[in-house]
Parts: structure tokens; C-alpha cells; sequence
């Protein structure tokens, strides 16, 4: 099963999220976010989706909203 990491670019409003397939090959994605709302799209959902299965998305969704609250939560504290 393919894994994935997250990273949190706060200066630039990005999540990047590298996705390492079982062959060892890896694809960048990046989720642009609007620091006011959080608000983000997630296009590549039903393509990542048909590769790796519903269960795997929602798991790096989840994470990548994460990301994103940790920068709003931050945004509020300065």
C-alpha cells in the first residue's frame, strides 16, 4: 500500500503531501489554502481515490485539514 507524508508551509498557505507509491516512485501534491477560512479543494480526491482506495483519501484529508487548522490556530495567536 502506498504511503504519504504531510508538511505544513505556513508562509506560503500550502500543504505539500508526498505520496510514496509500493514501487518506491513518489508524486507531489500541493493543497493551496485560504489563511482566513481554511477553505481548500482537493481535485485530485477521485484520482488518488481510485488508486489507493476511500479509506486511504480520508486518511490524508484528514491530515491535511489538520495541517490546515494548525495554521489557522497559529494565524490566531500572533
Amino acid at each position: 500500500m502506498a504511503s504519504f507524508t504531510a508538511e505544513l508551509d505556513r508562509q506560503n498557505n500550502i500543504v505539500i503531501v508526498v505520496v510514496t507509491e509500493d514501487d518506491g516512485s513518489d508524486h507531489d501534491y500541493q493543497f493551496d489554502f485560504d489563511p482566513r477560512s481554511g477553505r481548500w479543494e482537493f481535485s485530485e480526491r477521485d484520482l488518488l481515490e481510485r488508486d489507493f482506495g476511500e479509506d486511504w483519501v480520508e486518511e490524508l484529508e484528514e491530515e491535511v485539514e489538520s495541517l490546515i487548522q494548525e495554521a489557522l490556530d497559529i494565524g490566531d495567536d500572533e
